[in-house]
This record gives structure tokens, C-alpha cells and sequence, in this order.
């Protein structure tokens, strides 16, 4: 890379707060923190003006030239809260220039310029490698000192500023490399986090479909039974009718031999026993009892009918409140836990809350939601989960009972 190039990438990635694009976790204080570090930088600027005005031999305080050296030392300050870079380019022209317009700063200091200009220099540097990569501190220091050595004839008072301006870059760099790894820790953190979620859902999915099988298989085997036994219950059946039937009743039975190929690639763990029966909403009171034998006052309120009720409904019903009344016992233990199941004409409400808590058990976070939220979609419906007015916690799911993929 050039170093024509260099700059130019400097320039594209200048850096305007100090703490910018840290942990996740102080994003929400980074205004706060900005504004700190604007404060901090202007009282910098204001003293090294002050400096400047009160330390300048031979010329009065309240003097034209004591007032210009006093704002020449402290514009590069105020600059550096949003540009260091700019306000260290402005710096190198004072480094050069205030010797001549001040020869008297030497005979009394020993130095060049002014304790206020040297205040100021150190902030500017610092902020500069704070901000950018080593190779543009590289060119930072190596100007900087060149400036400086214009002016500075003794070489050990030359290497005393220059070992002075590589620590302050050293400093301003090590704060740099360690906000970067901090982001790069975030962002793997973030990843991490997103490919365990795509996990969760994938693995829900497929827990899912293999429920969803078992009702799927049931239809379809007695499709095949009633196409199959149709010739032996109506034997007058018309020929052309009976090989209907028989045709319906190869598809049905082609249709299974499928549906168990898909189970075999669905389940990547054999149970080693039989497959039970996939459970609905009808057996939710099961549920109200398993939490009340774990000593949580729970109750049941249930209104309509479930006989007819799709099977794809019901079995997610069921797996939606079981979720949440998972979640509750978990959470919050020993609160008051309401589950409340309402079958309408269109659709099924299903809501879960739970009363407000005192000290909850640290758990591990999990994916329940997220499961229960697919559930919801694949029917076409909705789930809300979140925080209520008096600080409990509630999980409400409406899922259609005419949607196409509910038959």
C-alpha cells in the first residue's frame, strides 16, 4: 500500500468518539460517554489556553499575541473532540510556526513553545492513535518529530521528546487494540448467538414435522382403510367406481411408505420403543397438574369445543402452553400461574400468564419463544410474549381454524 493510499484510508476511517463501537453492552451509554469526553477534551483546550495566556515572557496577559497563542493552543483541543486527525495537522503547523512568532518561549522554557502547546499536544497525539491504525502512527510520529526537530538543536532533548511522543502513541494505541479486540469479541459473541438461534429453529422445525407426521399418518391411514373397505361396505359399487377406489387407496398407502422415508430422515435420534400418541389441547388439564404437583398455584379456564378442532391446531396448542407453562415454573417459580384455552368460531386462544415474582432462579436462556412463535406461523397465526403492567409475564397465541395448512 502507498502511502498516498495510507492516508486516504486514514482519512475514511477516522474515528470520532474514543469509546466508539465497543462491548454491546455500554452502546446504550455511549452518548453519555461522548459528551464526557467532549467536556473533558474542551477543559483540556481552556487550560492550555490558560497556560499560554499566563506563561508567555515578555508579553503582557492581556496582549494581542497572549490572547492569539492562547487560542492557537487550545484550537487544536477543541478540534480533536471530532477530528484528530485535522487538529494533529494543525498541531504540526504550530509546532513549526510559534517559534517564530515567539522566539522569547526558548530563552525562558528551554523549549520552543509553550507548556500550554505541549498540553495540548499530548491530548492530540493520544486521541490520533486512538483512532487510527499503527501504519498512520507511524506517519503521526515520524512528522511530529521531524517538526519538532526543526526547532530543537541539542539531540538529547530531541530524544527525550521523541521517547515523550511515542509513549503518549503507545498509550493511545494500546486504549485502540484493546476496543478493537473488544468488538471483535462482540461480534463473535453475536454470531454465536445467531447461528444457535438458526439451531433452535431448525431443530424445532424438524420436532415439528415429525409431530406432525404422526397426525398427517393418521389421516392417510384412514383414507387408505375406508377406500380400501369401500368395495366390501357398498358391493354394488359400479365398476369404474371400485377402480377409483383402489386407486385412492394405492395413492394413500404410496403417500405413507413416503411420509415414513421422510421420518427416517427426521429423526436423527431412535427412541428404541414404540411412538406414543401425540398429545392435544384436550389434555391441558394434564398440564394445570403437573405444575400444581410442583407447588405452584395454577388456574384453568377452558371455553368451546374441542372435538372438532384440526389436529395441527390442537397438538400446537398443547406444545404452546406446555412452553409456556415451562417457562413460568422456570423463571418464576412459586408465582400464581393462569392458562386460560378459548375455542371460537374462527379461531383458538391460548394465553398463559404468570403473576409477578420475587427472586427468580438464574437460569440458562433457551429457545422456548422461538419454537413456540413457529408453531404459531406455520398455522397462520400469531404469538405475543412479554412483560405485563403489574411486572408478571404473559404468553398469548391465536392460531386460525380454516387456514389451508390446518385441514
Amino acid at each position: 500500500m502507498t502511502g498516498r493510499a495510507r492516508w486516504d484510508e486514514a482519512w475514511r476511517v477516522t474515528r470520532y468518539a474514543l469509546y466508539a463501537g465497543g462491548r454491546p453492552e455500554v452502546r446504550a451509554r455511549s452518548a453519555a460517554l461522548a459528551r464526557l469526553r467532549a467536556a473533558a477534551v474542551a477543559g483540556t483546550g481552556l487550560w492550555s489556553g490558560f497556560l499560554a495566556a499566563q506563561t508567555t515572557p515578555g508579553t503582557p496577559a492581556g496582549s494581542p499575541l497572549a490572547l492569539g497563542l492562547a487560542v492557537a493552543s487550545a484550537l487544536p483541543a477543541m478540534i480533536a473532540v471530532r477530528s484528530p486527525l485535522w487538529a494533529w495537522r494543525l498541531l504540526v503547523v504550530l509546532i513549526v510556526t510559534t517559534p517564530v512568532a515567539h522566539p522569547a518561549l526558548s530563552r525562558v522554557w528551554g523549549w520552543p513553545w509553550s507548556p500550554g502547546l505541549a498540553l495540548t499536544g499530548a491530548l492530540v497525539w493520544f486521541l490520533v492513535a486512538t483512532g487510527h491504525a499503527q501504519g498512520v502512527l507511524v506517519v503521526v510520529g515520524v512528522v511530529s518529530a521531524a517538526a519538532m526537530g526543526v526547532w530543537i538543536e541539542d539531540g538529547r532533548d530531541l530524544a527525550l521528546l521523541v521517547a515523550l511522543l511515542t509513549a503518549v502513541l503507545l498509550a493511545g494505541n494500546a486504549v485502540r487494540q484493546r476496543r478493537v479486540a473488544e468488538r471483535d469479541s462482540a461480534e463473535q459473541q453475536r454470531r454465536r448467538a445467531a447461528e444457535e438461534t438458526r439451531a433452535a429453529v431448525l431443530e424445532e422445525r424438524a420436532r415439528i414435522a415429525r409431530e406432525l407426521h404422526d397426525v398427517v399418518a393418521h389421516h392417510m391411514s384412514v383414507l387408505a382403510l375406508r377406500t380400501d373397505s369401500a368395495r366390501y361396505r357398498f358391493p354394488g359399487l359400479p365398476d369404474d367406481l371400485r377402480a377409483e377406489f383402489a386407486e385412492l387407496t394405492g395413492t394413500a398407502r404410496d403417500g405413507l411408505v413416503e411420509m415414513r422415508r421422510l421420518l427416517g430422515v427426521l429423526r436423527t435420534e431412535s427412541t428404541g420403543g414404540p411412538v406414543e400418541p401425540q398429545p392435544d389441547v384436550t389434555r391441558v388439564a394434564e398440564l394445570a397438574e403437573r405444575v400444581r404437583a410442583l407447588g405452584a398455584a395454577c388456574t384453568l379456564r377452558v371455553h368451546g369445543e374441542f372435538d372438532a378442532l384440526p389436529a395441527g391446531v390442537a397438538l400446537s396448542a398443547y406444545r404452546i402452553v406446555q412452553e409456556a407453562l415451562s417457562n413460568a415454573v422456570r423463571h418464576a417459580p412459586g408465582t400464581a400461574i393462569d392458562v386460560e384455552v378459548r375455542v371460537g368460531a374462527r379461531s383458538l386462544h391460548a394465553a398463559v400468564r404468570n403473576a409477578p415474582g420475587g427472586a427468580v432462579r438464574p437460569a440458562r436462556p433457551g429457545h422456548g419463544l422461538l419454537g413456540m412463535r413457529e408453531r404459531a406461523t406455520m398455522l397462520g397465526g400469531t404469538l405475543v410474549a412479554g412483560p405485563t403492567a403489574d411486572g408478571g409475564f404473559e404468553v398469548t397465541a391465536d392460531l386460525p381454524l380454516d387456514h389451508e395448512e390446518n385441514a
